[in-house]
């Protein structure tokens, strides 16, 4: 009953007895293994084994295969694993390969499977790779499991840093999401942002934040004291980076140079001194000032600007009065702190 599969020979046929052998051909050498040796939980030694076929015809031989005859197969069954175990440097059995498959679905006519393939990572078997029936997903455990794809030339044409979570092209260490080492080439690259090039042709975003707010309520100042100023009703904000209700302040989200401006308006009629502060992360950067004398009957309008540098997440800006006489002071448009994107950083 030459070439006949054993999973093929039908129920009639007698079945082999323990004391019966199969040959095995070893390194050119026949060796018997008895029948006995072959049940489940069996070994036998080899140095090899190769498994022929003289079949002339165009099916696939010869034929390895791990059938998992279940009366119930569901999803996530296991139907078969390869293992490739060795000795550690003490002598112990360990496992440092295993190839796997198992069922995603088994709805006749509908089934679906995946390979599943791990490695040892520390003493343990880690899955690092499956190829499914519509995807191939590597490190789904989520481990520190960089992939490396080399070119012809290029030893680091594609890289995933793990660990950061980061791409590169041409590099091993991306600073960023995305670190391309070379030239980009893109017929149609669209951008979360309005970008361009400065300069040094570097992108940069064109989202330029600028706001205007100014005081339509009489802010109370105390006498000789250095006090926020609530410039409280927006005239406009394009990048919603101003706060008009709590703090007060300007925080732009894109890095780059600021003009900043302010002033504020003293009730006539006013005298003394009068000053005005923009500070930049809760320090003066820029001051103004005006005396009035001490009898004047003007009305006092400091004002203070300045051109400031923000890091695009954190920097802060805001203003702070000072009045020699304590007063209310004057609401209205022209009573305005503002500023706008200038350059980028």
């Amino acid at each position: 009953m030459a070439d006949t599969k054993i999973s093929a020979l039908p129920a009639s046929t007698v079945p082999l007895a323990g004391t019966e052998v199969l040959p095995i051909v070893q390194s050119s050498t026949t060796k018997q293994v008895s029948v006995a040796n072959l049940t489940a939980g069996r070994t036998f030694d080899a140095l090899g084994m190769t498994l022929t076929s003289t079949d002339a015809g165009a099916a696939a031989a010869p034929l390895l295969e791990l059938y998992r005859d279940s009366a119930s197969p569901a999803a996530s069954d296991t139907l078969g694993e390869i293992e490739f175990n060795g000795e550690d440097s003490a002598g112990n059995k360990q496992a440092y390969g295993l190839i796997h498959a198992s069922i995603l679905s088994p709805t006749s006519t509908a089934e679906q499977g995946q390979l599943h393939f791990e490695t040892s990572t520390a003493g343990a078997l880690t899955e690092k790779m499956i190829i499914g029936t519509t995807n191939l997903v590597i490190n789904e455990i989520g481990a520190v499991f960089n992939v490396r794809i080399e070119g012809d030339t290029d030893a680091n044409l594609f890289y995933t840093d793990a660990t950061n979570s980061r791409v590169g092209v041409g590099t091993i260490s991306p600073a960023t999401k995305l670190d391309v080492n070379g030239s980009i080439t893109s017929a149609d690259l669209t951008a979360s942002t309005a970008i361009g090039a400065d300069a040094n042709k570097k992108l940069v975003s064109l989202v330029q934040p600028a706001f205007s707010a100014y005081m339509n309520t009489g802010q109370a100042l105390s006498a000789v004291t250095s006090t926020k100023l609530q410039y409280n009703t927006e005239s406009f904000d394009t990048n919603s980076n101003y706060d008009n209700a709590t703090n007060y302040r300007f925080t732009p989200t894109v890095a780059g140079y600021y003009q900043i401006n302010a002033c504020f308006t003293g009730a006539p009629p006013s005298s003394g001194d009068f000053l005005i502060s923009i500070f930049k992360n809760g320090a003066a950067v820029a001051l103004g000032g005006y005396n009035a004398g001490l009898t004047g009957g003007f009305t006092n309008s400091p004002t203070a600007s300045a051109v400031i540098f923000f890091n695009g997440s954190t920097d802060y800006v805001e203003v702070f009065g000072y009045v020699q006489n304590a007063q209310t002071l004057q609401t209205g448009i022209s009573r305005s702190f503002n500023g706008c994107f200038l350059r980028g950083a």
